[in-house]
């Protein structure tokens, strides 16, 4: 089966002499042409370790595009409600998941923030809400505070 997404890297010096890593993704039809040319996916990187953030999180989205698929090819409706966004402030996020009643969607929604964004939820969670009982419960018990995702 020929590759669908093609990965480009692109080394380049900048004005300050760094080296920078950016990725590029082509996106081929069936037929191996290109659809609409290479497409930006990660920016300039000037470290492995902003590279390997950046990388961490598309896989993150990933993950989090499949379990919610998961859901649906199993026949589960996805639950309707407000969705979460970068914008919104710790207490304002957790007050819509703390509504959410599957605790699968709560780890759904949460997981598909950026990892900053999630760690402004947890530490509000864990130091203004009652984590004994209901949604804060949930939370912390699957908290992962390595890696800053719910499991």
């Amino acid at each position: 089966m020929k590759d669908k997404l093609k990965l480009e890297i692109e080394k380049g010096v900048d004005n300050d002499q760094k080296v920078g890593v950016s990725v590029n993704i082509d996106i081929t039809n069936s037929e191996g042409s290109s659809l609409s040319g290479s497409v930006l996916l990660v920016e300039k990187c000037n470290s492995y370790e902003i590279l390997q953030e950046e990388v961490s999180r598309i896989k993150e989205e990933l993950d989090t595009l499949l379990e919610r698929s998961k859901k649906l090819f199993e026949g589960e409706a996805e639950e309707e409600g407000p969705d979460v966004n970068e914008d919104m402030s710790a207490k304002e996020i957790w007050d819509i998941l703390s509504m959410i009643k599957d605790p699968e969607m709560i780890l759904v929604k949460f997981n598909s923030l950026s990892h900053q964004k999630r760690l402004e939820v947890a530490d509000y969670v864990l130091a203004h809400c009652n984590v004994f009982s209901g949604p804060g419960s949930i939370f912390s018990m699957r908290y992962n505070s390595e890696e800053g995702i719910l499991e």
